[in-house]
């Protein structure tokens, strides 16, 4: 096994943590993971958290929906997770290698650029950040889809990146990359689109940010076992993802943020009405459940604020 180095101080009393991060962050699967952790075995910090992935996520929605998503919820600390989503992965597939390289490198430098920005608002609201590396792009894992060539290359750019801006800055560093990218090739870490984690895959990432703390998780259970087991969690766990959900709509299907909140119904319903996204499970259950949820946001969220004054009670 990959060794965990220490590079990430564990979170202290009473502190407030939120995930930012991408599809890998939004289903909150290895932050309900650690929040167990937390709850279970060092209850006496009444540390608490709050899921900000976004599905399809970039530094640009990052800084897009700071306001909204991650600003409201006072955070003294904050784990980052992005680069999958900004790396224009898709460009890989282009036949012209001078065409191919200009976006790519486009991309890169959008990212460092936007990356910074985040960073420097982060600190600006006095959020102490701990950098994590992107998850690798498991190329060489195999499934029954095809990768895209290059792809692993492509990420672990990214984590370089990461790397150095967490040593530039003096930030804490997990490193999800390094943890990830020898392990996955014996392990069946990933989804058959190389990209996400499945279930074990989020255990092994919930393994390295406790690990970076110096903290040992406890032994594999899956989600959906931990979520019976930790009722409030659990709950925690459903709410944060019916969240997540809404503003992965918002960024993929209505990009347009501003729009009062009926017309992104109306939108979102017209979408549907025209089968817009028929043959696309995942965005036929988005928008779906956009309808459905979008109207109790409030509620949805003054629960969780609810459940995290419950949990060390």
């Amino acid at each position: 096994m990959t060794q965990i180095y220490k590079t990430a101080e564990s979170f202290p009393q009473n502190a407030r943590v939120v995930f930012i991060g991408d599809s890998i962050t939004a289903g909150v699967n290895y932050c309900t993971r650690v929040a167990a952790h937390y709850k279970n075995h060092l209850p006496e910090r009444k540390v608490v958290f709050h899921g900000a992935g976004i599905s399809g996520s970039s530094c640009t929605s990052a800084l897009l929906y700071y306001d909204s998503q991650v600003a409201p919820f006072h955070a003294t600390h904050a784990t980052v997770m992005l680069g999958v989503n900004d790396s224009d992965r898709t460009a890989l597939t282009l036949a012209d290698p001078e065409a191919k390289q200009t976006r790519l490198d486009a991309a890169f430098a959008r990212y460092c650029t936007l990356m910074g920005q985040l960073l420097d608002r982060l600190a600006a609201d006095g959020v102490e950040v701990t950098l994590c590396t992107p998850a690798p792009y498991a190329e060489f894992f195999v499934t029954g889809e095809e990768p895209l060539p290059g792809g692993y290359a492509l990420i672990r750019r990214y984590a370089e990146q990461v790397r150095r801006m967490a040593n530039e800055r003096g930030l804490g560093l997990i490193d999800f990359h390094s943890f990830l990218s020898e392990m996955y090739l014996t392990e069946a870490l990933y989804n058959p689109d190389h990209v996400h984690p499945n279930d074990m895959g989020q255990y092994r990432l919930a393994e390295c940010v406790l690990g970076s703390q110096g903290l040992t998780i406890d032994p594999y259970t899956p989600i959906e076992e931990l979520k019976a087991a930790e009722p409030l969690l659990g709950e925690w766990n459903t709410l944060s993802g019916k969240i997540a959900g809404l503003y992965a709509v918002e960024w993929m299907v209505i990009r347009n943020f501003a729009l009062p909140t009926e017309e992104k119904l109306a939108l979102v319903q017209s979408y549907i009405d025209e089968d817009r996204y028929s043959g696309v499970p995942y965005f036929q259950n988005i928008t779906r459940m956009f309808m459905e949820n979008k109207p109790r946001e409030a509620e949805i969220l003054a629960r969780i604020d609810e459940i995290r004054n419950e949990l060390y009670r």
